[in-house]
């Protein structure tokens, strides 16, 4: 019973954190920002370092009771928050080749996965699951019967399940798809050039320099053609996912990912 409960404990805080990082980002960009890694309005991580901290927090309380003292919550929120947010932001690169979220340009940053600002922020954020938003979660599900809690969880995880497959179908497959629109378009020059090159050449006056003007003028139309078409394909989920990507690392087919992210970002209205 106690993995169901903590699994709902998980889903709460997680959902907390959604509305947390939508409406931080909302008002700070002055639009809609549909934050997190999967689909739903959950943001597992914030699941999981809230989780984690009121998990310790448990089996550090004095055993007369009351909470633990606060610089110890503080202290392990700020150092637990690096290790989780640098652990997930190196494995979803890993996965992905993307990121979510980038500390490169806020002071003594790490690799730009982790700063001491924002782990000290989260240090204060532990000190508020810790001392006010846990015990709320705990009472409300603590008049939830055994049969109810595992019901409970079943149904949320069968969810989140769902949800992650979504996600993960949405961009597993991503890089693979725009380096085959790639090579494509690869193809396509290589007929256009041997097709035309004479005729160019004729053309600008035979320059060099403006045949490969040319050639790469016609390669921009037809990749950017070919990338609106894989747009139109996509499903509404698939865009969702997408847009939640921060930026991309360089790897393989990345500037035509790039691209493609922002070409969604800018028809933000999905049919």
């Amino acid at each position: 019973m106690w993995v169901s409960r903590f699994f709902v404990w998980f889903v709460i805080y997680g959902c907390m954190g959604w509305l947390y990082e939508t409406v931080y980002c909302t008002i700070k960009s002055g639009k809609w920002a549909n934050r997190g890694f999967l689909y739903g309005p959950v943001c597992p991580i914030y699941g999981v370092g809230a989780l984690g901290i009121s998990v310790v927090c448990e089996c550090l309380r004095p055993e007369g009771g009351g909470q633990p003292p606060w610089w110890q919550v503080f202290v392990i929120a700020v150092l637990g928050s690096m290790v989780l947010e640098y652990s997930t932001s190196w494995l979803l690169e890993k996965l992905f080749h993307a990121y979510w979220w980038d500390y490169s340009d806020s002071p003594l940053n790490i690799n730009g996965r982790i700063c001491l600002p924002a782990s000290l922020a989260f240090g204060v954020a532990g000190l508020v699951v810790v001392y006010l938003v846990y015990p709320v979660v705990h009472r409300m599900t603590a008049g939830l019967t055994g049969p109810a809690m595992e019901l409970a969880s079943l149904i949320l995880m069968a969810y989140m399940a769902a949800d992650a497959t979504l996600t993960v179908s949405a961009l597993t497959g991503l890089e693979e798809n725009v380096a085959a629109v790639e090579e494509s378009v690869n193809r396509q020059m290589e007929v256009f050039v041997g097709a035309f090159q004479e005729k160019l050449a004729g053309t600008i006056q035979g320059t060099k320099q403006g045949v490969e003007e040319r050639i790469a003028e016609a390669r921009e139309l037809a990749t950017a053609d070919r990338l609106e078409r894989m747009l139109g394909s996509m499903s509404r989920g698939q865009r969702r996912a997408l847009e939640r990507v921060k930026g991309f690392r360089p790897k393989k087919a990345t500037v035509q990912i790039e691209r493609l992210a922002d070409l969604i970002k800018r028809n933000m209205r999905l049919k």
